[in-house]
């Protein structure tokens, strides 16, 4: 079943129960399904593309389900985008229209056709206008274009069919024991696939509620997770890290799971928040393009810097440089495949062809770009980017291996390690770190040489205000190689 046909089963079957805040299955399914004939009107169906532009509310989910029902393909854009990065999505999409906020409109310059959010709020509630009547697309047809995020180069459109987001959907409730019974508590944004594919269809497909917020704050966060009412909250790592820094507050009872994701979640920072509040944390691992492909295991020990193992129907192996299979403990590319691996990225053949491969028997698997390793016991690790590894004097050097250890060190909020060219070791490792008045830089380095090899400890430890960050939480590296690269030059 599509994500409109779950919609409509739990409209059928228990139209009363609460899906989205208070909103009744019977009411969101009503709601979208007059969104839905409201933008084929507009012509906003069939395969045509559709950009969301903006954050989360009631209106934006209804665009987006009415979308859905439409059969017109959902490009969910970056709130954080600007003009320039805005348009290159909606060029690149060939988008027939974009729907905006209040907030959002000011940053589109575009001649497509532009749809308010509050417009679409006031046709989900108005039960004069009809329902759509057209067909249900098909689970082959593509249902969201999502843009990958940029950190490593210029956007690509990850296309996410209608069975792909079924089976994301499908893999996280059922790995997760998710049930109607669920009230999850999602302050990520929508445009991402961890609020999107996860939270939100999740949701819609173990028939449960979600309370929306529009972003992250912290101290309305943690006010509702003690409110008795939400058992599941979905975070990024800076998340964690900010209801740690809350000095008062009594633990989460009745929150039965907390996941983490979209970034590498330090070791200390889970450790921390087990000790504060009692609750360890179940790290999983994913993507734009295949949504989730690990998870630690929901009944089972979780691993402080540990990423689990396969969710049900995906297979993971680990490549080595020279293509042959890695052996346990040691590092390779991670390869996904399965139901939720996208069709390949919008109009760009090249890429497509050079992020998969298929094995001797055929079988058809993805090249995340991440490197990792598998313990039989403890699951795999994550060890970074490719394109992130230092290579320093022919050793190599994986970053989250050093930024875990620099979190650990007192003072040290946040930290980044890229790797800053040297002409007689090729590369060096330099930290990028946000610190607070209690950050005592020689014994930082001390505490590193005692615990990492030589060549692993940065040559320096460079204090920022703010690391540089994409929506999600992840720092944008990339940037912070840029201004090492110019002050060479």
């Amino acid at each position: 079943m599509t994500i409109p046909e779950i919609l409509e089963r739990h409209a059928r079957e228990t139209p009363s129960a609460l899906a989205l805040d208070d909103v009744t299955y019977e009411q969101l399914q009503a709601g979208a399904a007059r969104v839905a004939a409201q933008l084929r009107r507009r012509g906003i169906a069939d395969g045509e593309r559709f950009v969301l532009y903006a954050e989360n509310s009631h209106a934006f989910v209804y665009a987006y389900l009415g979308g859905l029902r439409a059969g017109a393909v959902v490009v969910p854009a970056n709130v954080l985008y600007r003009e320039a990065d805005l348009g290159r999505v909606i060029e690149d999409a060939d988008a027939i229209a974009v729907a905006v906020s209040q907030q959002s409109r000011p940053f589109v310059v575009t001649e497509r056709q532009l749809i308010a959010l509050d417009e679409v709020a006031a046709w989900a509630a108005d039960p004069s206008l009809p329902p759509d009547d057209g067909p249900l697309p098909s689970e082959d047809g593509v249902a969201i274009l999502i843009y990958t995020s940029g950190t490593t180069g210029r956007a690509k459109g990850a296309m996410l069919t209608h069975g792909n987001l079924r089976a994301i959907a499908s893999q996280v409730t059922e790995a997760w024991l998710w049930t109607s019974a669920d009230v999850l508590l999602l302050a990520l944004p929508l445009f991402h696939i961890h609020g999107l594919g996860a939270g939100l269809n999740g949701t819609l497909f173990a028939g449960g509620r979600v309370l929306l917020r529009e972003r992250f704050d912290v101290h309305d966060v943690a006010a509702t997770l003690r409110s008795g009412e939400v058992t599941m909250f979905f975070g990024v790592p800076t998340m964690y890290v900010r209801l740690l820094e809350l000095t008062e507050g009594a633990p989460f009872d009745r929150v039965r799971l907390f996941v983490s994701g979209s970034a590498a979640l330090p070791a200390s920072t889970h450790e921390a928040f087990e000790r504060r509040y009692g609750a360890s944390i179940l790290e999983r691992y994913g993507s734009t393009e295949f949504g989730f492909a690990l998870t630690n295991r929901y009944d089972g020990p979780r691993h402080a810097g540990t990423v689990g193992f396969p969710f049900p129907a995906v297979d993971v192996m680990l490549r080595g440089a020279d293509g042959t299979a890695v052996a346990p403990g040691e590092i390779g590319e991670i390869l996904v495949s399965g139901p939720n691996v996208c069709a390949g990225y919008w109009r760009n053949d090249d890429a497509t062809a050079a992020s998969f491969v298929r094995d001797e028997s055929g079988k058809r698997w993805y090249r995340s770009g991440d490197l990792g390793s598998f313990d039989p016991e403890r699951g795999y690790t994550i060890a970074g980017r490719i394109k992130e590894l230092i290579i320093s004097g022919g050793f190599n050097i994986y970053p989250l291996e050093v930024e875990d250890e620099l979190a650990r060190i007192g003072g040290i909020r946040g930290a980044a390690v890229v790797g800053k060219p040297d002409a007689a070791r090729g590369e060096l490792p330099i930290a990028f770190v946000e610190t607070d008045e209690t950050f005592d830089e020689a014994r930082a380095l001390e505490t590193l040489r005692a615990r990492l090899a030589s060549f692993k400890v940065p040559r320096e430890l460079r204090r920022v205000d703010v690391l540089p960050r994409n929506a999600m939480g992840k720092v944008d590296k990339p940037r912070l190689r840029a201004l090492l690269e110019a002050e060479r030059t």
